[in-house]
């Protein structure tokens, strides 16, 4: 493999749950990269979809138990109502990245009514080379709106916290919207603010709304080399709030990790840093304006 590396998994005696210490897990003959959100095959890295990596996520992390559909739901989708056919679809995807057959399965084994089981061996890696951008923790401060007339606040309050909700769901270190948002107001830029808060990256933007028609800007900015590390625009028009925000926010944290993924070196060369804490503050907005 080219590098020195420590064994960093071990078993909670209490609850037999696997403890993932490690940003990269061997997972049969793949590679799962927490901190790239990815699984590493054939040496190509492989961009997982933010749900069906939460899915992947929970089944290793509770392997080699079966873990209830209910459960996964919960995990994968939160507050969002939605049938089984969505885990379903999702662990479909998941196989076929994995290489996995549902008939005859290595990786990811249906147990009838009750969930899913992850059969693989799971090994956890870790080194202290690390050549890639590392996000966390990354703050999110609220989108200026440009618009002809102010559009609806909540509206621009909503996409925010949707791309903080993406983020938790990789396992990323956010820092509390409500906290960002005070120290903006201070006066300080993007890259400032993030640096207050000890953030590492901070994504910023703005949002224009011209009658029907909306365009959301955003900007991923390095804090320590003070470089715009990433942009793009959205031209979306306006239609359901939600599904919008989730879209967009979606769209962004995509765009986001695919940068990360472009800085970094492909697994099993180069390792990424072992795991830190899961912990995260609950997401507050609090009152922005004065």
């Amino acid at each position: 493999m080219g590098v020195g590396v420590r064994l960093s998994v071990h078993w909670d005696l209490d609850t037999k749950r696997l403890a993932m210490d490690a940003r990269v897990l061997k997972i049969g003959e793949c590679w799962l990269d927490v901190g790239r959100h990815g699984i590493v095959r054939d040496g190509e890295l492989i961009h997982i979809e933010p749900r069906d990596f939460s899915v992947l996520v929970e089944l290793v992390e509770h392997a080699p138990n079966i873990v209830n559909t209910p459960a996964l739901l919960r995990k994968a989708w939160r507050d969002k109502e939605v049938g089984d056919n969505a885990l379903h679809q999702a662990v479909g995807r998941l196989r076929k990245a994995l290489g996995d057959n549902a008939r005859n399965p290595i990786y990811i084994q249906t147990q009838s009514k009750l969930g899913y089981q992850f059969i693989a061996p799971v090994v956890g890696v870790a080194t202290d080379q690390d050549d890639g951008l590392e996000l966390s923790p990354v703050a999110v401060l609220p989108f200026k709106d440009y618009s002809e007339e102010p559009a609806n606040p909540y509206f621009v309050d909503g996409l925010c916290f949707e791309i903080s909700n993406q983020l938790l769901r990789l396992d990323l270190q956010v820092v509390s919207l409500d906290r960002a948002a005070r120290v903006q107001r201070r006066g300080f830029t993007d890259l400032e603010v993030g640096g207050r808060v000890g953030a590492r990256t901070v994504i910023s933007g703005s949002v224009m709304v011209v009658g029907d028609s909306m365009r959301v800007t955003a900007h991923l900015g390095d804090v320590e080399t003070e470089r715009q590390l990433w942009s793009d625009k959205y031209d979306r028009t306006l239609g359901d709030v939600f599904s919008t925000h989730t879209e967009i926010a979606e769209r962004i944290v995509e765009s986001i990790m695919q940068q990360d993924h472009r800085r970094r070196v492909s697994v099993p060369s180069k390792l990424a840093a072992p795991l830190r804490a899961e912990d995260h503050q609950l997401l507050s907005f609090g009152n922005r304006r004065n």
